[in-house]
């Protein structure tokens, strides 16, 4: 796997609106992976991982072993998502809040969640995860953390919500013969990461390859998927903020930062062309091969009705930036 680049210390990540962003105001991704636990050779693996966050879903884990795992990934610049079901609330939230690096995901109970605020002197991300009819409402609930194969729906979960929409289980890349959404093939779960993203939100990575696949158990990345997810990453990266879902012009998938830079996913479809109403400027055109990481830089264009012409693949996307 390519190694990303460095992650500076920005401090502690806040919700801004429907998006995230650190102390210093720098935009912040979550790029997010499951696993139980983050021992040393899933932190190796994580160390060239493009992941920002991950999410520790082994509430057996012994509270020093999960302390200390949450620091290790403070120190690779990793958000740490700490599920709470089935913990000592109390214990497990006094003891982490002090992490800068650390997030709750908390039992669905409003009285448990009425505990973790007590004892979270941090006043850390706040979610509880569930498919997209739970209630998100809560004022307490910084963001949704949503279980949905269905990731274009999060365009409408972040127009209702006001909130961030991360998807944090959409399926898996794998082998699964139990369970069909653990057995999809890389391109339809990076596909559908493309899609959570260029409608406003967010979605994560899973493998659930063999015998100890690495959701289940950490240890070793196997998948095609997360070397997409660095191209991605990459991407936003390289974005400006404010960027936002632009339903009421495109019928595809595309996030834009208005008058300056657009995204335009185009998924498993085989356009030959697209258009483009632009404003004003001189913009540069970029084609992305979201599966082969591929960018094809075109001829800069001058605002107004613009059209790219495309080479009738899927899984493209077309960047316009303003220069």
């Amino acid at each position: 796997m390519t190694p990303t680049s460095p992650r500076p210390d920005r401090g502690p990540v806040r919700v801004h609106g429907t998006r995230f962003r650190h102390a210093d105001g720098t935009p912040f991704h979550p790029f997010t992976t499951s696993v139980p636990q983050a021992d040393e050779a899933t932190l190796r693996a994580l160390a060239d991982a493009p992941f920002t966050k991950v999410r520790l879903t082994a509430t057996g884990l012994p509270l020093d072993r999960l302390d200390h795992q949450v620091g290790a990934l403070a120190a690779l610049g990793v958000q740490a998502e700490v599920v709470l079901d089935g913990r000592d609330l109390a214990a497990t939230v006094t003891r982490l809040a002090a992490r800068p690096n650390v997030w709750w995901c908390a039992p669905p109970d409003p009285e448990a969640q009425t505990d973790i605020q007590e004892y979270d002197h941090g006043h850390h991300p706040l979610t509880v995860h569930g498919p997209p009819d739970t209630d998100f409402g809560a004022p307490w609930i910084t963001h949704a953390s949503v279980r949905h194969p269905g990731t274009r729906a999060v365009s409408a979960l972040v127009t209702e919500l006001c909130k961030p929409v991360l998807v944090d289980d959409c399926g898996a890349e794998g082998d699964d013969p139990a369970d069909p959404e653990r057995a999809l093939p890389g391109t339809e779960l990076v596909s559908r990461i493309w899609e959570a993203v260029c409608r406003g939100g967010y979605a994560a990575h899973a493998e659930h390859w063999g015998e100890r696949p690495w959701s289940a158990g950490g240890g070793v990345l196997g998948g095609t998927a997360a070397d997409r997810v660095a191209f991605l990453r990459d991407v936003l990266d390289t974005a400006p903020p404010g960027l936002a879902h632009a339903p009421e012009t495109y019928d595809a998938s595309t996030l834009e930062a208005p008058g300056e830079y657009l995204l335009q996913y185009l998924g498993p479809h085989r356009y030959p062309r697209r258009p483009f109403a632009l404003p004003e400027g001189t913009w540069s055109v970029e084609v992305l091969d979201t599966w082969n990481t591929t960018v094809d830089a075109r001829p800069d264009v001058s605002g107004g009705d613009v059209t790219v012409e495309l080479p009738a693949e899927p899984y493209l996307a077309v960047r316009l930036r303003k220069r």
